[in-house]
């Protein structure tokens, strides 16, 4: 608990949610008038920048953006940026610039953009009861940026493509051309939103997930517990776009119950939980 309180204590010094987004949408807009047109041709296969990684991100944070709003609640908002930052902090890549917010939505679900731009719905929070449930969740969306799992999927669908114009189309160090964006979002968005990720990519984010939130000093069996509760939900219009591009709940349960080894290790903080996230 201790090395929970004292990550916190650093971390309160950060800019506001507003800030930490770093005026996403601005961002973007602004982004889109660097594009640069008529790049060279490389290899499809070679890994993305960070800083390409960072372009994707923005891009398709901006279309989550426009499909859910922001919640306007800027001490819940605070609240998720400071645990997520704790978590990120025991990930493989604690010197990201990592972003959190929450948006407006009865329906329950997170979603991870390339470059640590991360989103978790309110109706995700109002399925909680302790701050250890929802530093899992946000581990869990912190794998999928660490392990680059849509970075990944834009590249498998680049070399499957069978017109090859993301192949000829070039990364430069001004940025991604306007063409190579719209598709590299199009591709990582519909993995968010309609297909989904691999049954692999997403066992190995729970696992990371739970690994993080304990390393962190959590309670990583308050994991099992959200998800026991997602079980318990499946079938209603909350759950329909969770269900469309994750496994069952009931089997994320089945795989992630073995990893807890002490169920009673680590810290819940469900009365912080309540403070933070009662207005």
């Amino acid at each position: 608990m201790r090395t929970i309180i004292a990550t916190l204590a650093v971390l309160l010094v950060s800019a506001s949610a507003e800030a930490q987004l770093g005026g996403l949408l601005d961002k973007a807009i602004q982004h889109g008038d660097k594009l640069k047109k008529g790049a060279k041709v490389v290899q499809a296969s070679r890994d993305f920048t960070e800083e390409e990684e960072a372009d994707i991100g923005r891009i398709v944070a901006a279309r989550i953006l426009s499909t859910y709003p922001l919640v306007k609640n800027e001490k819940l908002h605070r609240y998720v940026s400071l645990v997520g930052n704790t978590v990120a902090a025991y990930s493989a890549r604690p010197t990201l610039e990592w972003h959190f917010a929450v948006l407006k939505s009865p329906v329950v679900n997170a979603f991870s953009c390339p470059g640590g731009f991360i989103f978790i719905t309110s109706g995700a929070l109002e399925q909680m009861d302790s701050e250890a449930e929802l530093a899992a969740v946000l581990g869990h969306e912190i794998a999928h940026a660490t392990h680059k799992h849509i970075l990944k999927e834009i590249k498998r669908a680049n070399l499957m493509s069978a017109g090859a114009d993301l192949a000829q189309t070039s990364f430069t160090g001004g940025g991604l051309t306007d063409e190579l964006a719209k598709k590299l979002g199009d591709i990582a968005f519909e993995k968010l939103f309609t297909t989904g990720l691999s049954r692999r990519d997403e066992q190995e984010a729970d696992k990371t997930g739970v690994q993080l939130a304990a390393e962190a000093g959590y309670r990583a069996a308050e994991y099992v517990k959200f998800l026991e509760t997602l079980q318990d939900m499946e079938g209603t219009s909350s759950m329909k776009t969770l269900t469309a591009t994750h496994p069952k709940p009931g089997d994320r349960v089945n795989y992630v119950k073995p990893l807890v080894a002490d169920k009673s290790r680590g810290v819940v903080l469900a009365e912080r939980w309540v403070k933070w996230t009662t207005q």
